[in-house]
């Protein structure tokens, strides 16, 4: 049986083992005989470098993410720097753990380890395909390396940058989407029976408010102005693994029947199925998941470098609107709330745009390179 190794990591929020589970589900319904393989790349490397990373990186977003803007955007300067220098660190590790499993074919859903993959492939036992599935609406230089055979991409526009910007071979760029869970292919049920089976109001007008896996965002305050400006509406409030958010969220709205609220839930889309509208940070994940079940975004202070640049994505593709204050959100849907047709032809556009077989078609892909 060959087997298919899917590198990630968890740091810089869970979208990036999301997208490595999507894969192998996807691998997995494909049923075509081989294994497909999950590992994390830094703990293999060093469980407590990736402790300090991780701490690092959330510092830095809450608390100067202008800072990791600066950097994400100086990536001309920094990629070819860090990749190259990251890769001589890591790519002795890299080799042992290759010559173990000795795959076929290996595809990276995060920059990390990228480099010391294309260092090392031809040099183990078993030399093997690269590929790697990014997971944003843009590229930046940390993920392109002349050595990686296949590259997964959002969209039209992110393989356009890589052909114009960076010079990558249009042969190696397969426009599958961001690989999300297959279930996301199913007939949807409709709204209203969603609602019932999750013990909410059928008719009520529902936002379904995130912060990301790691729940960051002003969720306190956008709560409180729903509920002085729309308290005709429920929310579905989903916290991820940040558990001194929800506990101070169910300690302040605890009883209040119009608010349903939720720690990390595993899979989105009956709560997206449910949801007229999802506030949340503009991750690629959770954009393409909304994207897939045809659910409009208002986008709310998102983190400079990544997800700036899908806000800039998804505002100018007309899927998504963008308000940074708290406060006026409410206020700021309002008008779509009286306007119908407008708010149907925006999740109309959404469905359009999104790729409910990203993760089928990437297995595709990936089986094609093991052939």
């Amino acid at each position: 049986m060959e087997k298919i190794l899917v590198l990630t990591e968890t740091i810089g929020g869970s979208g990036h083992f999301q997208a490595a589970r999507a894969i192998r589900k996807g691998l997995n319904r494909a049923n075509q005989g081989v294994k497909a393989e999950i590992v994390c790349g830094l703990p293999h490397f060093n469980r407590q470098l990736e402790g300090m990373i991780r701490k690092v990186y959330l510092s830095t977003l809450h608390h100067a993410p202008g800072l990791w803007g600066a950097v994400y955007n100086k990536e001309r300067e920094f990629s070819d720097a860090f990749r190259f220098s990251l890769a001589r660190i890591l790519s002795g590790k890299m080799s042992e753990l290759l010559n173990i499993r000795q795959p076929a074919v290996v595809i990276g859903t995060h920059a990390f380890c990228l480099g010391a993959l294309a260092e090392v492939k031809d040099r183990v036992v078993r030399p093997f395909r690269l590929g790697a599935a990014i997971t944003d609406f843009d590229v930046n230089g940390f993920w392109i390396h002349p050595a990686v055979d296949f590259y997964l991409v959002a969209h039209e526009r992110v393989a356009e940058k890589m052909i114009r910007e960076f010079g990558v071979e249009d042969r190696r760029i397969y426009r599958t989407g961001i690989p999300i869970d297959p279930d996301f292919t199913e007939p949807p049920e409709c709204k209203e029976n969603l609602r019932v089976r999750m013990g909410m109001d059928p008719e009520a007008f529902t936002v379904l408010l995130t912060g990301g896996g790691v729940g960051l965002g002003p969720l306190d305050q956008t709560i409180t102005q729903f509920r002085r400006d729309l308290p005709q509406s429920q929310l579905v409030v989903v916290t991820g693994k940040n558990r001194e958010l929800y506990d101070r969220l169910q300690a302040r709205f605890h009883g209040d029947r119009k608010i349903h609220l939720f720690g990390y839930v595993n899979g989105m889309r009956d709560w997206m199925g449910a949801s007229d509208l999802i506030v949340t940070k503009p991750g690629g994940m959770t954009s393409s998941e909304a994207l897939a079940t045809g659910l409009p975004m208002l986008i709310c202070r998102p983190i400079p470098g990544q997800e700036e640049r899908n806000s800039r994505f998804l505002i100018r593709e007309r899927v998504a609107l963008r308000q940074d204050r708290p406060q006026a959100i409410p206020r700021h849907i309002h008008p779509l709330l009286q306007d119908p047709g407008r708010w149907r032809e925006m999740g109309k556009r959404a469905q359009a745009l999104g790729c409910p077989r990203s993760s089928l078609d990437a297995a595709q892909v990936i089986l094609d390179h093991l052939k």
